[in-house]
């Protein structure tokens, strides 16, 4: 292996006022060759890459598998706990809502037999109002003719 020669020197740059050193390698023919020499010997590190990226790929692709598998079975999960829930809620609101409908009508009906009973009572008393009405009438009519016969007989006195 030739020896390897290089000379380093630092080049200063300036931008926007900020002084940077940074080192500048200046490779020789001897370098080039060295590392063509070099590329062969990473060839064959690639094919052993290569059974390697293909393992790594693999393992990428499984764990990517794994992943998607997980979030199917997630994604299930939630689903049917949705399903269980949303079941559940409407079942809770049609129990609520049949037993305010029982309720409902609980007391409708008692609100209309209570209507019927105060109907009933209307028309009791409408009766007895019409017959007290009528003895009214009939009194009026015979204090009436009593005034008038009364009348009647004060101016035949008069006369």
């Amino acid at each position: 292996m030739p020896k390897k020669s290089s000379t380093t020197t630092t080049q200063t740059t300036s931008r926007q006022s900020h002084n940077a050193r940074r080192p500048v390698d200046e490779e020789t023919d001897e370098d080039i060759h060295a590392n063509c020499m070099d590329t062969a010997d990473e060839v064959e590190d690639d094919e052993f890459d290569a059974s390697q990226a293909t393992e790594y790929q693999k393992l990428i692709i499984q764990g990517l598998s794994d992943q998607k598998k997980r979030h199917i079975f997630n994604k299930k999960k939630v689903k049917e706990t949705y399903d269980t829930t949303k079941t559940d809620l409407q079942d809770g609101i049609n129990k609520l809502f049949d037993e305010h409908e029982d309720q409902s009508n609980t007391v409708h009906h008692a609100q209309l037999a209570r209507l019927a009973e105060l109907l009933i009572l209307k028309d009791s008393l409408e009766s007895q109002m019409a017959v007290k009405l009528a003895e009214l009438r009939a009194r009026y009519d015979t204090h009436s003719q009593e005034l008038c016969a009364a009348v009647d007989a004060r101016i035949k006195d008069l006369k």
